[in-house]
């Protein structure tokens, strides 16, 4: 059973390599009882470990664990592994009718899922560098699966920036083995401790920390994101924008274990606030159904980046739940919005009318999605969104700045939904594979925005009860947001002014992106300082 780390990842890679070298549609099925595996297999092991309360670490090979490969997995690798398998389980369902023959979109969705797995369970930086490289190699095949301009385009430039990106993970990492002569993330953390003149260090830290802002689309380095997902078929925009993007916030939390670089706390949550306000402010300029939907990832990235920026305050555990609920809602609405695309054949909020009596069900799913990313009681944002006011109640700068981003975020949903309102001639029948993965991910956002106590206290040990959904002032606090939010909608945003047209078309070169990703390394600079 100690092995079962290694066959979480093996067992979807060696799946996508049959379905690829057999050619078989009726070994397509192959991948459902690999997901069901892992998904077993990843239940006894957190059973076995009782919640992995302590940590587990298997190295491969009995190599030293200074030089040898090691795998660790604790409370949130396990449920990171809990979302990841959830999420793909998901994804195969909504897609199988339409991809139960293509062998290569299987292929590669298996073979990201045992990559994506193991690079959270990686216990060494340069095994975490080539789990990242491999993810970005497949996430673009996937995001330029399409073969057309628009996607081939936005796939390259993906790569190409996350390539760049990742450049100076490598410079940070040779500078942090130079100091340390390790790789090992657990003795890495325990020598640099001891280490009194850390130059090299924060150089090497900042470095890796501006790869990762790339990976996760940190403010200025975002502008590959809204091409990616735009362009992307709907259930990898779903799987991008609900999982892979968190796989640098994952990152993230990891290496500042390590570093405890205590003068960048305030340093991330201003740059997650102006991550969520860059989010807001290009989302409410779009009329593009899946561009409105990218931006807002990036807004809801930034909404995380405040809450993790300290790993030990309060806003902690609000911006890890966040990753989670955020994955629910996020994937939901980029899947509903792929079943609007491909009914109405646009893309344009004002050319998509009467979605409610097309399409009720998918309406329905929509509306809970809606909500939950709006901060609605009942429904997992709110949570999580609750639990970072929270943290943040004695500074009246940071609460301001935290109401501004939910404010965006309600004024641009209340002008998405107009695409339910209006007359349709009849409803489309909608598979029940579609139905079923869009049905899940709705139940979990009401499971986790009502059952929340338990589960936090199950998978991390921590109590949340004093957050209370059914204050009536919680109600009252979000009715109030809309109907601000409404009226900023009817008087600004809806006349499309020549600023809001500006912002929609704001179009960042590569040359500038770069040059944006070096500004970042430099301020990072600076403040360290």
């Amino acid at each position: 059973m100690s092995f079962i780390p290694i066959y979480l990842i093996f067992i979807p890679i060696v799946a996508a390599m049959i379905i690829y070298l057999i050619h078989n549609r009726y070994m397509n099925y192959i991948v459902f009882p690999a997901q069901l595996s892992i998904s077993i297999l990843a239940f006894k092991y957190y059973d076995i470990y009782h919640g992995l309360s302590i940590p587990q670490v298997i190295s491969l090979g009995n190599w030293d664990k200074n030089i040898g490969i090691a795998l660790k997995n604790d409370q949130l690798s396990m449920a990171f592994i809990f979302l990841s398998i959830f999420l793909w389980w998901v994804i195969l369902i909504y897609s199988w009718d339409k991809r139960k023959k293509d062998f290569k979109f299987l292929f590669f969705l298996m073979f990201l899922e045992g990559t994506f797995l193991g690079l959270l369970q990686t216990n060494d930086l340069f095994n975490l560098f080539v789990f990242i490289e491999i993810i970005t190699i497949i996430s673009t095949i996937l995001i330029l699966y399409k073969k057309d301009g628009h996607s081939v385009r936005a796939g390259l430039y993906y790569l190409l920036f996350n390539t760049a990106g990742m450049l100076f993970y490598l410079l940070g990492l040779i500078l942090i083995y130079n100091v340390s002569g390790t790789l090992n993330i657990d003795i890495i953390a325990e020598k640099i401790a001891s280490i009194k003149d850390t130059s090299f260090i924060k150089l090497g830290y900042i470095f890796i920390m501006s790869a990762i802002g790339v990976k996760s689309a940190f403010f200025p380095v975002f502008n590959w994101l809204p091409r990616a997902h735009g362009a992307a078929p709907s259930s990898i925009s779903a799987l991008l924008s609900g999982l892979l993007v968190k796989s640098g916030l994952y990152a993230f939390i990891r290496l500042n274990v390590i570093f405890k670089i205590a003068n960048l706390v305030d340093f991330f949550f201003f740059l997650g606030f102006f991550t969520a306000l860059c989010g807001v402010v290009f989302a409410l300029s779009q009329k593009d159904i899946k561009q409105i939907l990218a931006f807002h990832t990036i807004s809801q990235i930034g909404i995380m980046l405040m809450g993790i920026s300290s790993l030990e305050s309060k806003i902690y555990i609000g911006g890890l739940m966040h990753i989670f609920n955020h994955a629910m809602f996020k994937s939901l609405l980029f899947l509903g919005a792929g079943v609007i695309i491909n009914t109405y054949g646009v893309r344009q909020i004002t050319e998509i009318r009467g979605v409610f009596k097309k399409l009720p069900f998918i309406s329905l799913c929509m509306i809970v999605g809606m909500l939950s990313i709006t901060g609605a009681p009942l429904f997992n944002g709110f949570v999580s969104k609750s639990i970072i006011k929270y943290g943040i109640q004695y500074s009246s700068l940071k609460t301001i700045m935290l109401f501004i981003i939910n404010l965006g975020t309600s004024i641009s949903f209340i002008k998405l939904s107009q695409i339910f309102f209006g007359k349709s001639k009849k409803k489309n029948p909608i598979d029940i594979n579609i139905s079923l993965a869009m049905a899940s991910l709705t139940i979990m956002c009401i499971v986790l925005g009502i059952y929340y106590v338990p589960i936090m206290s199950a998978f991390f040990g921590v109590d949340i009860s004093y957050i209370q959904v059914f204050k009536i002032k919680n109600f009252i606090n979000y009715i109030f947001t809309m109907t601000i939010g409404y009226i900023i909608y009817k008087k600004i945003i809806e006349k499309d002014y020549r600023i809001i047209k500006y912002f929609r078309h704001v179009n960042i070169s590569f040359a500038s992106t770069n040059f944006l990703l070096i500004t970042f390394i430099f301020i990072m600079i600076l403040w360290i300082r």
